[in-house]
């Protein structure tokens, strides 16, 4: 038998009285079933609310909040299960900021979806109401960003204007007047949300009874998914928090930079020109001091009658970058095969490179292998070049 929905009828009741509990199962999970009930269900995208249940005055905490198919709404829990029976008494209490938190974020999912209809031609495809983040998907791949600032001043134009928020079971024939935003995903007992005649979307959840209580909407992102555009917004005390945690971000980088908050983005881009330039004056320096080390380095090691002439090196300060370019400098040479090695980021590992010259017999990826299998590192390639790492402290060669 379905569960009597007591927050269809007030969606700010926190607390209630029932009897007639009794066990149910969802999943695999055992949960209390009531007659009636405060606690929303997770279902259209909205989480479920979160609360206590005083049964026989036995408090349990209610973690989860289901609806199976034949509209019977399941309160899951931690622990063992309470005693329950028709004469048992319950006290029902939700968690309050989480209940106005799911209000405002619902209420505004249904205004900016309007919103973005009714700026963009972009029709919501499919909305989630996490508990972070929200996010409406919508049927468009991309959008202007000056298009989503006006849906944005829309939405906020219809909170600012406090306009009331109803609730709405209408007949077959109110039904078909109704300019719905989209169609009903059930044909009994059809639930419908009017935002004073700015929007008419069939919905069971929670919404807020006026549009001013939503407090403020933000949209603070969007990325490509599945073919279409993901819409990331915040709404009331959520956009607060967000903007507090974005102005304390760009707070602390004003003032490491030395200058105004509105001067931070001008900052920024004197660093990287500082940064580029200096990039520049440092690969003029390495190739400089490639070209010495790798002149000192080809001098100490004059041509093996072999054929082979190793260069094994291990350099504390240089990263994979410079081993490479080393590498190569020294393998200019036909007869060289060079082990070119450093700590890599951990401290724990040697990064290797080894690359050999033309003439030079020798397989660098076979070498590599060897080592690696030997000292418990990794490492591979081609005959002609090989990298990888091994552990700190093996000899090199």
């Amino acid at each position: 038998m379905p569960t009597e929905k007591l927050y269809w009828a007030d969606p700010f009741t926190t607390t209630f009285d029932a009897h007639g509990a009794r066990a149910g199962k969802f999943g695999d999970r055992t949960s209390i079933v009531l007659p009636r009930t405060v606690f929303y269900p997770e279902a259209g995208g909205q989480l479920a609310d979160q609360g206590d249940l005083t049964i026989g005055g036995r408090a349990v905490r209610v973690t989860d909040v289901q609806v199976d198919d034949d509209g019977t709404i399941h309160h899951l829990f931690d622990g063992d299960a309470p005693a329950l029976g028709d004469d048992v008494e319950i006290k029902g209490t939700i968690d309050r900021a989480r209940r106005l938190d799911h209000m405002a974020q619902h209420t505004a999912q249904h205004a900016l979806s309007r919103a973005l209809v009714d700026v963009a031609k972009a029709e919501t495809v499919s909305a989630r109401l996490g508990a972070s983040a929200c996010t409406i998907d919508v049927d468009l791949p991309t959008m202007a960003d000056g298009l989503l600032a006006r849906a944005e001043d829309l939405v906020n134009a219809v909170v600012t204007s406090d306009v009331v928020v109803r609730s709405h079971f209408p007949s077959a024939e109110e039904l078909a007047k109704m300019p719905l935003r989209r169609t009903p995903k059930v044909s009994e007992n059809i639930r419908v949300i009017e935002i004073d005649a700015f929007d008419f979307t069939p919905c069971g959840g929670t919404h807020c009874t006026r549009s001013g209580q939503i407090g403020l909407v933000r949209v603070v992102g969007t990325e490509r998914y599945k073919g279409g555009l993901r819409v990331t917004f915040h709404a009331g005390l959520r956009a607060l928090a967000d903007a507090r945690t974005k102005d304390a971000v760009l707070a602390g980088l004003a003032r490491d930079l030395t200058c105004g908050l509105l001067d931070v983005g001008a900052g920024v881009a004197k660093l990287r020109k500082d940064l580029e330039a200096a990039q520049g004056t440092l690969g003029t320096t390495r190739g400089e001091l490639l070209e010495l080390l790798g002149e000192r380095l080809l001098a100490a090691h004059p041509p093996d009658p072999s054929g082979v002439t190793m260069v094994a090196l291990v350099r504390p300060k240089d990263d994979l970058g410079m081993l490479r370019a080393l590498a190569g400098r020294l393998t200019a040479r036909p007869d060289v095969v060079a082990i070119c090695a450093a700590p890599d980021e951990s401290g724990e590992n040697l990064a290797i490179v080894v690359q050999k010259g033309a003439s030079a017999p020798f397989d660098c990826g076979a070498w590599l292998k060897q080592k690696a299998q030997a000292a418990g590192g990794r490492g591979g390639g081609r005959p002609e070049r090989a990298e990888g790492r091994l552990p700190k402290g093996t000899p090199v060669p």
